[in-house]
């Protein structure tokens, strides 16, 4: 009886220990990056998800807990998150309980060296930089990669700037329409929210546009995203040319 009981109590304290070094090697989490690529420039989204049932600890030898990196197709290294950026020197730890996700963000407005990169497919490379996970040494840094299109630069629209909110919104911009009129329109992805309406250039060189836009609460999406649809149309048949979305809000 006194074996049984010696045997039983040993499984019992030995078996949450076996548990959490399987789950280690498993690495009991997940990280992704989500890039995802605008009309002027890309935002980037990186998860860190406990796929565990226990909470997880994550320790950072700095203030620096991602590095993100975009490549062209020729090998060519375009972006770094840190590039320009000084981080804290002192041990930074986070926590994040089963089933949380954590959310970071980064913002690239597709410059490098001065110069807007060209239209074309890019690879996104993130790499979570934790030296530590609740107290045991990570031999190897979890990585996430993921394939991007960058759109060409539009030939009429750039440097577009929203504010405002809950259906009121301004919209700074430079335009260029060659047929001497820009038009736009409001939707939510599914449903119009303001028909169309066009302002005249002075010019054919680029200058300042600001639009004002306001829509009805009880129009509104709930859930979902406010997306102004910026465009020109051609002389030849009055197709929609050089059309340029901005999202407004999301909801």
């Amino acid at each position: 009886m006194l074996r049984l009981l010696a045997a039983a109590a040993l499984i019992i304290f030995t078996m949450p220990l076996q548990s959490f070094e399987a789950s280690k090697q498993e690495m009991p989490f997940d990280f992704k990056v989500i890039p995802q690529a605008g009309s002027e420039s890309m935002e980037i989204e990186l998860l860190l998800g406990n796929t565990a049932n226990y909470p997880l600890s994550f320790e950072f030898r700095t203030s620096q807990f991602y590095e993100v990196e975009i490549f062209n197709q020729k090998g060519e290294k375009v972006y770094s998150s840190s590039e320009g950026k000084a981080f804290l020197q002192a041990i930074q730890t986070i926590a994040v309980k089963p089933d949380e996700i954590k959310v970071w963000k980064e913002h690239w407005d597709y410059r490098h060296k001065g110069k807007r990169v060209k239209e074309g497919k890019y690879i996104v490379r993130a790499r979570l930089l934790a030296s530590n996970l609740n107290g045991k040494g990570l031999e190897t840094k979890a990585e996430s990669e993921a394939s991007v299109f960058i759109p060409g630069q539009n030939p009429a629209f750039r440097h577009v700037e929203v504010t405002g909110e809950n259906g009121l919104y301004t919209i700074s911009l430079e335009g260029r329409p060659k047929s001497g009129k820009l038009w736009y329109t409001v939707e939510d992805g599914h449903n119009e929210l303001q028909g169309e309406k066009g302002v005249s250039a002075l010019s054919n060189d680029w200058e300042n546009f600001k639009i004002k836009i306001n829509i009805p609460a009880d129009k509104l999406p709930e859930n979902g995203s406010v997306i102004l649809h910026l465009y020109e149309k051609s002389h030849e048949d009055g197709h929609i040319i050089n059309s340029f979305p901005v999202i407004l809000e999301r909801r």
